[in-house]
């Protein structure tokens, strides 16, 4: 992913930790965990009761962002959580969040491209999360054959691709769904189950989620018109305005059913 193409997670690090931002998330998401995706604090604790992690685990996030939700994740099961992302600006965000709260000796936060080999030993982890990033990864067989090396044996993982494409969909669409958001990957439903296959997963659980997509970026949207006047000071009237419409076009394709957000669970034998 070129970081000069990432304009979004630019500005959404950059203003992380300001008031308004979370306050705005408060009222997307009903739950602030410092999230800049599609997951709510609900969906999360289910990931983290499908993935059984617990006090003794280790768990890696994949695009760990600012590190609200594996802070959260150390958080709510008392696990050691490693963060992964390509931005420093992120990683150094995510650090000194983890410093703030008191959990830097159970969370740290590295900065590393995942499409390239992961600076860990093999079997360091008990699991692995990927929320809403998966759609960044072009070079998905080595990629998961990667997340397969660092876990251990028995251990799970989970990922969220909200790009499957299950319907038509326009080349506007497509276009504005994308935006300042680095390499992006549409792809059909089935490739993502054959290419964990082909790593060597196993025991392939694949749910739809899309609602939460739905209702997210609806209340998202509705959140930042109220603080519309703000927002266009800080973000600037057009770079706002840009964003609502991603934001409509996203709740659209998902309402819809022509873009869908599928979770995959699956296991390293």
């Amino acid at each position: 992913m070129d970081e000069r193409e990432t304009g979004y997670y630019d500005r959404t690090y950059e203003h992380a930790a300001d008031a308004l931002y979370a306050t705005i998330r408060q009222e997307a998401f009903g739950e602030d965990i410092g999230q800049f995706s599609w997951l709510t604090a609900d969906e999360y604790r289910r990931f983290f009761r499908w993935l059984g992690i617990e006090h003794s685990s280790h768990v890696v996030e994949i695009a760990s962002g600012s590190g609200g939700p594996a802070l959260f994740m150390a958080q709510e099961t008392g696990c050691r959580a490693t963060g992964v992302d390509i931005h420093q600006a992120g990683v150094d965000a995510a650090n000194t969040r983890a410093e703030a709260l008191g959990l830097a000796d159970r969370a740290r936060f590295v900065r590393a491209d995942t499409r390239e080999p992961l600076p860990f030993g093999d079997a360091t982890f008990d699991a692995l999360t990927c929320i809403d990033s998966f759609n960044h990864l072009f070079e998905r067989e080595q990629v998961l054959r990667e997340w397969h090396r660092v876990l251990r044996s028995d251990a799970r993982m989970l990922f969220t691709d909200p790009i499957t494409i299950t319907g038509p969909i326009r080349r506007e669409e497509m276009i504005v769904r994308s935006g300042s958001m680095g390499e992006f990957v549409f792809t059909p439903p089935g490739v993502d189950e054959q290419l964990l296959r082909d790593a060597g997963f196993v025991d392939i659980r694949v749910e739809d989620v899309t609602q939460n997509m739905d209702d997210v970026a609806s209340r998202w949207r509705a959140a930042r018109e109220l603080h519309r006047h703000e927002l266009d000071r800080i973000e600037g009237a057009a770079e706002s305005a840009a964003f609502q419409r991603f934001l409509e076009v996203v709740a659209a394709l998902a309402r819809e059913r022509r873009l869908s957000r599928l979770v995959f669970v699956a296991a390293k034998p």
